[in-house]
């Protein structure tokens, strides 16, 4: 194989897709500035939520049918609001908090033990239940008190309810804390380098088979191989660049952007980010590749985006299947591409310790990926009805 033909044909396609700079300028700004944009937006879901707490502001109707509870509730500096008269209506809506309603009868109630209040909440609204969770926690802690002074009432010591005391003991570190809240990070990145390389890629192989630039192309006197490869070249550089470019993004912003809700919680480390880099540099042009073969198959642009785009969802959903079926870390993992980059990244993330098997066993498969990929597309290649059938 002549490797000068090579990187003619890679310095020929970076140049070729280079020149069209609107898009290219909207992928690269677009990748640097998309880890600011989650991270700042991390953070102001975190200061809502705390603001919420800090408030201490409960909605209560008939706080004059329980001195008692009112009581309570001012000893523990919490201001007590009267709620909407249509505020069930209004939950419903997602426009109002949780209320907590006192009926009348509760007072007589109380006195014989059998007294009962509603808490009306919505808890499929994320704006609205979090004041619910905040009156549940209110009222565990008055039922405790008067059970408390009820039972000493009686002559009878509270700890006869407590037959076994617990001592928490909290084995996570601050940074496995964080990355239970900043899992975004490798998410993010996997995902980018899955669909960084997309437009180019299927540019390099459908687009050429739409524009008729593709038999013209393998008449030369050069090997189909070499061809590919050159392609395949400039591929793999424009997602190493899309992922460096969003890490370069997340690690601008963690380092210099006000941000003290999230400095508290994180702060990653020079090696974390080569090591990050060490893990996504070979996905990128594995992935790249495989999009290459199965756009060959789309005899126009936009027929190859809809193949492209079936890879592309089957590998954005392995991070929610490995979500939300709480895979634990195990060795099979890291022979699934996505899962095993994934787990490897977490694991870095947590600060957890990382040995040579998590990076070579993962590169081994995008290597193979890549090198069956180049392999098949230059038998394909030599087929008429790919390089002649358009239509």
């Amino acid at each position: 194989m002549n490797w000068s033909t090579v990187v003619t044909v890679l310095r020929k396609e970076l140049i070729d897709h280079l020149r069209d700079r609107r898009t290219a300028l909207m992928v690269f700004t677009l990748s640097i500035v998309m880890g600011p944009l989650i991270l700042i937006g991390l953070t102001y879901f975190i200061s809502s939520v705390e603001e919420k707490a800090e408030k201490k502001e409960v909605y209560v109707q008939g706080t004059e049918n329980s001195p008692q509870l009112a009581n309570f509730f001012a000893r523990q500096d919490v201001t007590i609001k009267d709620p909407k008269s249509d505020f069930r209506e209004l939950i419903k809506q997602g426009k109002h908090d949780a209320v907590l309603v006192i009926p009348k009868d509760f007072q007589d109630k109380f006195l014989t033990g059998k007294a009962e209040v509603e808490l009306v909440y919505d808890d499929t609204r994320q704006d609205t239940g979090g004041a619910g969770g905040v009156l549940k926690r209110l009222l565990r802690a008055f039922n405790s008190e008067v059970g408390n002074q009820r039972l000493i009432a009686r002559g009878v010591s509270p700890q006869v309810l407590r037959a076994v005391e617990v001592q928490e003991v909290n084995m996570g570190t601050t940074a496995q804390r964080a990355a239970m809240l900043l899992f975004i990070i490798p998410w993010m990145a996997l995902i980018v380098g899955v669909t960084g390389c997309i437009a180019v890629a299927i540019d390099m192989t459908a687009g050429e088979r739409e524009r008729g630039s593709l038999e013209p192309l393998l008449m030369n006197p050069v090997s189909r191989a070499a061809v590919i490869i050159g392609k395949w070249g400039a591929v793999a550089v424009y997602g190493i660049v899309i992922v460096s470019l969003i890490l370069l993004g997340f690690g601008l912003t963690l380092a210099f952007a006000p941000m003290p809700k999230l400095a508290g919680f994180i702060s990653l480390s020079p090696m974390q980010y080569l090591l990050f880099a060490a893990m996504l540099f070979p996905f990128a042009p594995a992935i790249g590749a495989l999009q290459m073969l199965i756009a060959t198959y789309g005899r126009t642009f936009k027929e190859a985006q809809t193949y492209v785009s079936y890879l592309v969802s089957g590998l954005s959903l392995v991070p929610m299947v490995s979500m939300f079926g709480q895979f634990k870390d195990a060795a099979w993992q890291l022979f699934v591409p996505m899962l095993g980059q994934l787990m490897v990244l977490t694991r870095i993330l947590r600060g957890e310790p990382v040995q040579a098997i998590h990076f070579l066993l993962p590169l081994g498969i995008c290597v193979l990926i890549a090198i069956v990929s180049i392999v098949l597309l230059t038998r394909l290649l030599q087929q008429e009805k790919i390089i002649f059938g358009r239509s």
